[in-house]
């Protein structure tokens, strides 16, 4: 639901610049880049590989499987922009690094209205009535995943929010809100809506960043606060209030854990600098593809290639 696009009004403000020093000297021709997080990434590191970055990502299956056969809908079924909260990529980490857990049949529903099965922790981007079928899918997805994992010396963590749906029975974090959107009531009232504060998400980073640490390539982490404003809220606060306040949190845990190999990228700052309507698409949404080329991409390179 997009309660404040429709009616956004343009603010136009002066251009500033940010100017920062370089932070990293990493080589474009040899580190290898996974982004984990937000679908802003999937807009991003489109732009990365465009421009000759070695990104990970499953280029050859350009397509989502759909009914169990390959449809004309665009996308990856394995892409960047797969976790929107980090709480669930930390649980899914530890399932396929730690295998603390692994998934059950309780961990699936069937969707009457979309006609497909959906698991409630991660995105599979696999629409299927076959449940076997998905179980197969998603192993693929965990073995390519960790692969990826192995063999990367760059991770970029980019998230959406800090509003986490907490299973009530696994006590795992769900990928998103399932449900009734409306009168925002989780599906079969399965589980319940936590705000990660900022103790909270400090510990859950950090823990990422140590599981990703110890497999494969030594690796840097570069940090991004995702420049997307928030949908929707489900907590009883206006929209920009719950949007403000995921950003500070996340800005204020980005900036504490920074170190020789931890980073943070101000893209949230630099565009904030720039006028709305140079920035967004005609939705107020989404950033323009001319300012992730001209304007983010440049900025990227200078501060850590």
């Amino acid at each position: 639901m997009h309660f404040m696009s429709k009616f956004h009004k343009e603010v136009k403000k002066e251009e500033k610049k940010i100017d920062i020093d370089k932070i990293f000297n990493l080589k474009k021709n040899r580190d290898i880049i996974l982004p984990l997080g937000s679908c802003f990434l999937d807009e991003f590191c489109y732009h990365l590989d465009g421009d000759g970055f070695r990104v990970c990502h499953q280029k050859k299956k350009n397509y989502i499987i759909k009914m169990d056969r390959p449809s004309n809908e665009k996308g990856f079924q394995f892409f960047y922009g797969n976790f929107y909260n980090p709480l669930n990529l930390l649980d899914n980490l530890e399932r396929i690094i730690l295998k603390k857990w692994r998934f059950r049949k309780t961990d699936f529903t069937f969707s009457e209205k979309f006609d497909h099965f959906i698991n409630f922790y991660i995105k599979s981007r696999y629409k299927t009535k076959n449940l076997n079928k998905l179980l197969n899918h998603l192993q693929k997805i965990d073995n390519y995943l960790l692969n990826e994992i192995k063999k990367s010396t760059v991770i970029l963590l980019c998230f959406d929010g800090t509003e986490v749906w907490i299973d009530k029975f696994s006590k795992k974090a769900w990928h998103t809100f399932y449900g009734n959107y409306f009168n925002q009531k989780a599906f079969k009232n399965q589980a319940k809506l936590k705000v990660l504060n900022y103790s909270e998400l400090k510990s859950v980073i950090n823990k990422i960043i140590r599981l990703l640490s110890k497999i494969g390539k030594k690796k840097k982490f570069i940090l991004l606060n995702s420049p997307h404003s928030l949908i929707t809220t489900y907590t009883d606060k206006d929209n920009q209030i719950a949007d403000w306040y995921a950003k500070s949190t996340f800005l204020s845990v980005f900036s504490d854990i920074q170190n020789s190999n931890i980073a943070y990228f101000p893209i949230f700052e630099i565009l904030n600098n720039l006028p709305e309507n140079q920035k967004f698409e005609k939705n107020f949404l989404y950033i323009n593809s001319k300012t992730k080329k001209k304007i983010i991409l440049p900025e990227f390179k200078k501060l850590f290639f």
